[in-house]
């Protein structure tokens, strides 16, 4: 409710006023000021509602029951002069162009939990859950994600021209995915969530296309592949992140549909317009999902889609935690997928951690919705299989397991945290180990990898601000330090996934109370509190007992079941400083208490990251080859690596980066890098326990236990550790044990950026240009025989791990070795051009005015605005980033009322105004709340300032331009007058998203209203008897001022994100060679002076590589203060805000494509810029631009 309280609470208040007044005393004054009151409240709500939409189909049809025969009427009429951009707004308007069968009819049978729930009983031998984690045939799976925006990948959109080079263009971005998801899985991630992005497939109403980029069918093919998980995000709302909310420009435009079912901010009425709509989406794209589902099989083996979500923050609570959606929404989706024969378990994500689980508002109202129900007021609440969250900081607010299950009705499912963002003051590594050490089994993390933020994808705050610094991954693959403690993170994660996976709390039931061999029961660090340190456990079952076998206090397990793998999650941040030592206490099964004592007790130091993660009760080998039981560690095991005869390499950092002990059950034989004691303990008299204490320094030590089984330590310094990856991509794609000990992985490296093999005795490595000039080192049961770019040093070289018969060393081939240096780019054809106004496609433009006197609109009078335009650019298709607008008007003396002209002009978001060639600067109408989107506060601001950037915006944002000294008059004796021409650019930074109840995607944008000020058109040649109202003589000057507009209908491209709404930004006339600051090698930087004056000015050139054979990454920074958009290749990449700050766009390289068909081919770059005269040398009107061509090393210097 607390959108329709803001929006109408001019009305509300004075009205409630008065009746209290009334009641109390009632007499005349009160009844009159009761009445203006109400009047008041009304106009000014009307006129709000007016000027928020402008004047569009419910306006123009002032009675619903009416628009049919309106409409009809309409498309007989004839608007004159302004009829070809009234044909347009009705086009894009289409009201009542379709025929809509009852959605509601589809709820008439209720949907219950029960009629959608997912089948366990059919597909849990291939998919199953419960509430610890998935299970793929019987496997404990961590779901660990990010998220995997496959429209972001810039790609050309021009169709091919034959088949083969359909083919050609299909392989290409094929091979552009492969690589990205190769990247995410050397980052360590198993799955990645795919959000289907509804308008990057529907271009224009009635039209989808799933070829090309995007080919979904294709891309979860190549994930099956991979041995990617996928999280499949059907909408059609996907996110805040993006402009109008994933929603496609034709259904934004088409205002008698009501997005999301919103009536107003924060108030939600059914339509079955949009759920009709939504069908459609679904129609389309489910067809394309199904056969890609976990739970079958298909000529790859098994499908990658887990899960299905449906929508994205439906459910999330308004003001005072009152729920705003509407049940029958997910009912439907659900409906609507399970029809579809989606199998998969289905998931939402509507719940925000902490508030909608522990505040005192979320509880008091599941209280009253428990009593409504009871009483049959309201219906049962609508849960799907997984109930999804999002998270803004884990770390500063844990999750409570039991807060958890009460909110989501305990189903027994995992707890998934499909947002799991940055932490305004952290890190995504804190994030991911906060969560997995709470239990957390399914996480994905939004903007982890800057894929790219081409063309017009972002939401308004995002386009604005939008730099980079968030993700962890930058768009030429390099790695931030977060990234790099969080692939450790989740090398961990991953390396244990088998033993931690399913686990419990460790002070679940039942308890170990004893054991076959000494298995730790608790553990303890001195010096920390309890909070600090987070103990999961998990049974290790027998062979003979099942994957489902439940534990309950009740259970009477044998011996050969007492098997727990136990890890320790501790948090030292803020507690201890980096390199000092802690004491891990740890107590055996069989020993008193925990709180009487401890049995034994290890030393260790935290790394850079001030958190570990240290494991207990881990069995290596098997009954043939021997076991060798590690009891416990207080150094990390980063990940495992299978080697013959059941041994395993383990990789951990060396004593000066993470210092700790290993403790193994029994005697052990250790050689190479480490030295061992053979101790006795406490409550395990007759044992004994080697205690092995590496060395300083990298190298390997070897752990030989009685029966011959084997564990090779592996210590590396951080600059290896940095570059860690391991071989994923095979592990994950066979879905098997390598070696006999479960979990043990195929191959690691180090010096790379990733690893990857393929077939036996191959492999291949992603290189950096370090790793180039520098040693690759990999770790593997076997020798690779082959690898591409790489050859094989011999293991006598010079190395701390020379002599291991599993540690092979690679250096790059003489060919390559020149990715050390600098990419040679080759820059040529210089070409600049300026944009011409005058052949540009200029439609009329009507005010609200003009269309009353063609009785097309029938307002009243107050609200008759001759200033006011009655279409806004998103009325008419121009929902890209530029919208043009120009007057032409002639003034002779007479016209002139004033010693000085104004110009007032009311626009959306940024705008750059032009008279008589002369620029006048521009103004900006945006503001960034603070609160958070979706929150009253936020509602509050965006009511309080203009240009919100979430939620309802409110009229304002004008700016008043004397333009007297560049205004012509003409002599007075001159019968037509002196032409005077304005231009006007409106830069938009996107739709509002329509996120979390607030009904902003039909917010205004463009020119809202343009105002003139010191002149009368009205004069001897005009009646005065043709004017309505002689009240409003000032504002009529406005009558003969005509204004046009024009731009870029997207609804009319193939790519309907990919412009810049310039009409010409594609043409070929005009450009003329210049050599004006020309380019020369990379690095090398030019200044470019921009005449702001001048117009739009384009340029262009070629860039081409030194070397064909290499595609290093290339960037284009720009410096300066003027708006700079960036295309490669015919596709807009990028674009610079005027501020003081840099921006750099990637050019060549990276994880993303630019439309190369090859890295020998030249790029074609297109860069426009404009500016302000108030940012320009006043000598010359120029703003001064650096343009500089980077690598990725030399940015990182720039940007240090």
């Amino acid at each position: 409710m607390a959108g329709i309280i803001l929006e109408s609470g001019v009305v509300l208040v004075p009205l409630a006023c008065a009746a209290l007044y009334i009641i109390i005393a009632s007499n005349m004054l009160l009844f009159i000021f009761a009445t203006v009151a109400a009047t008041v409240g009304f106009v000014a709500y009307r006129l709000r509602y007016h000027y928020s939409s402008g004047a569009r189909g419910d306006l123009i049809k002032k009675n619903k029951d009416k628009k049919r025969a309106a409409a009809q009427q309409e498309s007989d009429h004839s608007g004159g002069e302004f009829d070809e951009i009234v044909q347009d707004a009705q086009r894009h308007c289409d009201v009542d162009d379709e025929v809509v069968e009852r959605s509601g009819a589809l709820l008439a049978t209720a949907v219950t939990p029960e009629k959608t729930k997912y089948d366990m009983e059919l597909y849990g031998s291939a998919l199953s859950y419960d509430h610890r984690c998935f299970y793929i045939c019987g496997r404990p799976t961590w779901v660990l994600a990010a998220d995997f925006d496959y429209w972001r990948i810039p790609f050309p959109s021009a169709a091919p021209s034959s088949k083969k080079a359909d083919l050609g263009q299909a392989d290409q971005i094929t091979d552009t995915w492969r690589r990205v998801l190769l990247q995410y899985k050397a980052a360590g991630f198993n799955a990645v969530r795919i959000r289907f992005h509804w308008g990057f497939h529907s271009p224009s109403k009635g039209k989808y296309d799933f070829t090309g980029s995007r080919d979904v069918n294709r891309l979860l093919a190549l994930c099956e592949e991979l041995g990617v998980l996928v999280i499949a995000c059907l909408g059609p709302y996907v996110g805040d992140d993006v402009q109008g909310g994933g929603y496609p420009f034709w259904l934004i435009q088409r205002d008698h549909i009501r997005l999301r079912h919103l009536r107003a901010s924060g108030v939600k009425i059914w339509d079955d317009r949009f759920a009709a709509a939504e069908g459609e989406w679904y129609d389309q794209l489910i067809s394309m999902l199904v056969g890609h589902e976990a739970m079958t099989k298909n000529a790859r083996g098994r499908g990658c889609i887990l899960m299905v979500q449906l929508e994205n923050h439906l459910g999330v609570r308004g003001a005072l935690e009152l729920p705003l959606a509407l049940q029958d929404e997910t009912r439907l989706l659900a409906r609507m997928a399970r029809e579809r024969v989606i199998r998969a378990p289905l998931v939402t994500n509507n719940l925000r951690w902490p508030g909608d689980f522990t505040s005192l508002a979320a509880r008091a109202w599941a209280a009253a919705e428990k009593k409504l129900r009871a009483y049959h007021i309201i219906k049962g609440a609508y849960h799907p299989d997984i109930s999804g969250f999002t998270v803004r900081d884990i770390v500063g607010s844990p999750v409570d397991v039991d807060a958890v299950a009460r909110v989501t009705k305990g189903d027994n499912a995992p707890m998934a945290a499909l947002e799991l963002h940055k932490p305004t003051a952290g890190s995504f590594s804190s994030q991911v180990e906060s969560a997995i050490s709470q239990g957390l089994s399914v996480l994905s993390l939004p903007a982890y990898f800057r894929l790219s933020s081409w063309g017009n994808f972002d939401s308004p705050l995002e386009a604005r601000q939008s730099n980079g610094t968030y993700s962890a991954i930058s768009a030429d693959g390099s790695l931030s330090a977060d990234a790099r403690s969080a692939r450790l993170v989740l090398h961990i994660a991953r390396a244990f996934e088998l033993q931690v996976a399913s686990s419990d709390s460790l002070n679940s039931r039942p308890w170990i109370t004893s054991a076959n061999r000494p298995t730790v029961r608790g553990i303890s660090v001195s010096g920390l509190p309890a909070s600090s340190v987070r103990v999961r456990r998990q049974w290790e079952l027998a062979a003979t007992a099942t994957r489902t076998h439940e534990l309950t206090s009740e259970s009477k397990l044998g011996e050969d079941q007492q098997q727990m793998t136990i890890a320790a999650y501790v948090d030292g941040q803020g507690a201890a400083a980096e390199g000092s030592d802690l004491a891990i206490l740890f107590t055996l099964a069989g020993a008193p208490a925990v709180a009487k004592g401890h049995s034994f007790a290890l030393t260790a130091t935290f790394g850079p990251r001030q958190r570990g993660i240290f494991m207990a009760n881990l069995v290596v080998g098997s009954e043939e080859d021997g076991v060798l039981a590690l009891v416990a560690a207080s150094k990390e095991i980063y990940t495992r690596v299978a080697l013959d005869h059941g041994a395993e390499a383990w990789i951990c950092a060396e004593e000066c980066v993470q210092s700790g002990q290993l403790f193994f059950d029994g005697e052990c034989q250790v050689s190479g890098h480490a030295e061992v004691e053979i101790v006795d303990v406490a409550h395990a008299k007759d044992r004994k326990f080697s205690f092995v204490i590496p060395k300083p320094g990298p190298g390997v030590a070897t752990v030989t236990g009685a029966g011959g089984a084997t564990v090779h330590i592996v210590l590396l310094a951080q600059k290896s550790l940095d570059t860690l990856v391991v071989d994923y991509g095979s592990f994950d794609r066979e879905k098997s044990d390598h070696g006999k000990t479960a979990g043990a992985l195929p191959a690691v490296a180090w010096g790379a950026d990733g690893i990857l093999m393929p077939a036996r005795g191959n492999i291949e490595l992603a290189l950096t240009r370090a790793s180039c000039a520098s040693r690759v080192v990999v770790v593997s049961r076997t020798q690779p025989q082959h690898c591409s770019g790489m050859r094989s040093l011999d293991n006598s070289s010079d190395s701390v791990y020379q002599g291991q018969p599993f540690v092979w060393h690679y250096v790059a081939d003489a060919d390559d070795q020149s990715k050390g240096t600098a990419t040679g780019t080759s820059v040529s054809g210089l070409e600049k051009r300026t944009t011409d106004w005058g052949s540009l496609p200029w439609k009329l433009l009507p005010t609200m005015a003009d269309l009353e006197t063609m009785d097309q609109i029938n307002l009243m009078s107050w609200q008759r605005d001759l200033g006011t335009f009655a279409y806004q650019a998103t009325d008419v298709g121009l929902n890209a980033s530029h919208v043009l607008h120009r007057c032409q008007v002639r003034l002779k003396p007479q016209h002139l009322t004033a010693s000085t002209i104004k110009l007032q002009l009311n626009v959306r978001h940024r705008c750059t105004v032009w008279v008589n060639g002369v620029n006048m600067s521009g103004h900006e109408t945006f503001h960034e709340q603070s609160a958070e989107p979706g929150s009253l506060a936020a509602c509050i601001e965006s009511m309080r300032n203009a240009g919100a950037a979430s939620g309802p915006d409110r009229w304002g944002g004008t700016a008043t331009y004397d333009v007297t000294k560049a205004v012509n008059i003409s002599a007075a004796d001159d019968e037509d007058g002196a032409l005077n021409e304005v231009i006007v650019i409106i830069e938009s930074y996107g739709l509002g998203t329509q996120a979390d109840g607030a009904n902003d995607a039909r917010a205004p944008r463009g020119l809202l209203a343009a105002y003139w000020h010191g002149f009368n058109l009205i004069g001897e040649d005009h009646d005065d008897s043709e004017i309505h109202d002689h009240s409003h003589d000032k504002r009529t000057e406005q009558l003969k001022i005509k204004w046009e507009i024009c731009g870029v209908d997207v609804t009319q491209l193939q790519q309907p994100y990919g412009s810049s709404g310039f009409p010409d930004e594609a043409t070929q006339a005009g450009w003329q060679a210049t050599v004006e600051h020309p380019f020369a090698a990379l690095g090398w930087s030019t200044r470019l002076n921009v005449n702001v004056n001048a117009g739009v000015q384009w340029w262009r050139w070629r860039l081409a590589p030194a070397n064909a054979n290499k595609d290093e990454p290339v960037y284009l920074v720009i410096s300066g203060k003027v708006v700079a958009y960036v295309w490669v290749n015919g596709l807009l990449l990028s674009k610079h805000r005027a501020s003081t700050s840099s921006s750099s766009v990637l050019l060549r390289g990276g994880l993303g494509g630019s439309g190369r068909s090859a890295s020998s081919v030249a790029d074609d770059v297109v860069v426009m810029m404009y500016g302000w005269a108030d940012d320009a040398d006043t000598s010359n009107s120029t703003v001064a631009v650096e343009l500089s061509l980077s690598d990725s090393r030399e940015l990182e210097a720039l940007e240090h």
